[in-house]
């Protein structure tokens, strides 16, 4: 039996896509697979359509791991069993703490619900824990999938200095994952992946919106998507997982930090040109970058989500997008917050929630009510005057600019 993690200390980073898939894949290819979902959101459970139960954790639930055991259920696809995830996982860090030495009750887990499995799938919260330093510990690889930003990177760097600190013998290997080839960042840094072998795995995932499907449909990817793309990447990272049979060297950390700070610098770069690229446009104009769902949801129901830059800094707003019966909500942001909003690594929604908690206007209700839980997409960027506040769109060479800039740099 072998054991691997997915695992990342950040949330949104397609760990859980990654770790149905490739589970799926090595059913598929014969081997006996049980993926276990530690996440107490249930990600995993959802889309395999198991419900999330396991019972109550105690301190006897860890002895010799046969309620467990016991909770293992059969999917619909042959050879690939899940122990599903439960709201009681909460408890895990608490319980390893009472029972101490946290990666040998890890082990003796692991080894009671191997017995009948060539292999064992982790798909672990995001964060770091008790629960988490035990299954690094404890698994033979640990997948780190990794989307090809600075801040991502860095996140990663995280990881390899905590096993370098806590001597560690983990073995971590990290895959691009959600890679938008447009975007000039993340071309970078899946190219210094493949000129620098060894500090990441060569298979890059990439970001496709029937990637997202997999929570709607509630399948592996290649039951329903079999020649697209993304499946074949899920299909090639399997094979290269495979290939190596164990043959895993941990990322060297200052190697790690060094592309972290290239992408930073790069980014830096690409802000400084497309300012230059925007010179036309004055402190009296401002860019409006506007947001909505995949679907298109808010924009048809009277509301505007957007980013404003302008000589007074940058503010997230949400309005009707017609009329002023509803006070608009704005919150002001730094140039960090931006950019990961602008990258797509932050909610601009998030962002008002988290600035105005209880105080937010009810405008923001009425955009939580209708996004829900999708996901938010920048739909539209242009200049415009700074007076304008309720979406007129202007026609002139600067919108143009701003456009062309925005494509090339893939911001």
């Amino acid at each position: 039996m072998k054991a691997i993690a997915l695992y990342n200390l950040k949330g949104g980073v397609g760990k859980t896509t990654a770790a149905v898939n490739v589970a799926y894949l090595a059913a598929a290819a014969g081997q006996r697979v049980l993926l276990w979902d530690l996440d107490p959101q249930g990600a995993s459970s959802f889309i395999l359509r198991v419900r999330p139960h396991v019972g109550d954790l105690r301190k006897k639930t860890f002895r010799g791991g046969a309620e467990f055991a016991e909770a293992i259920k059969q999917t619909d696809y042959l050879n690939l069993d899940l122990l599903p995830a439960d709201f009681s996982y909460r408890k895990f860090d608490r319980i390893l703490d009472h029972l101490g030495k946290p990666a040998r009750v890890m082990g003796t887990l692991l080894e009671t619900l191997g017995e009948n499995y060539d292999l064992i799938f982790l798909d672990c919260p995001a964060g770091f824990s008790l629960l988490t330093e035990a299954v690094l510990e404890t698994v033979d690889l640990s997948l780190v999938p990794t989307i090809p930003t600075p801040l991502s990177v860095q996140t990663l760097a995280r990881i390899l200095k905590w096993a370098d600190r806590s001597g560690s013998a983990a073995q971590v290997a990290p895959f691009f994952s959600m890679v938008d080839r447009r975007k000039a960042v993340h071309r970078r840094a899946c190219d210094w992946s493949l000129s620098h072998r060894g500090s990441f795995l060569e298979t890059h995932i990439p970001c496709a919106s029937v990637v997202e499907q997999i929570s709607v449909r509630r399948a592996p990817l290649p039951e329903f998507a079999e020649r697209d793309p993304a499946a074949v990447a899920f299909a090639d990272l399997w094979s290269e997982l495979r290939a190596r049979s164990g043959t895993f060297a941990r990322p060297a950390l200052n190697a790690i930090q060094s592309l972290a700070a290239e992408l930073e610098h790069a980014r830096e770069r690409e802000l400084r040109e497309e300012s230059a690229a925007l010179g036309a446009h004055t402190a009296a104009e401002t860019v409006i970058h506007s947001f909505d769902t995949e679907g298109r949801e808010l924009t048809p129901s009277g509301y505007a989500l957007e980013l404003r830059e302008d000589a007074a800094g940058m503010t997230v707003v949400a309005r009707r997008s017609s009329g002023d019966d509803m006070p608009r909500a704005e919150v002001q942001i730094d140039g960090s917050w931006a950019l990961q909003i602008l990258s797509g690594q932050m909610s601009p929604f998030w962002v008002l929630e988290r600035r105005l908690g209880r105080m937010a206007p009810p405008v923001v209700d009425a955009i939580r009510r209708v996004i829900g839980k999708r996901r938010l997409h920048r739909i539209d960027s242009r200049v415009a005057p700074a007076r304008e506040f309720n979406g007129m769109r202007l026609t002139s060479a600067a919108d143009s600019a701003f456009a062309a800039a925005i494509d090339r740099i893939g911001a």
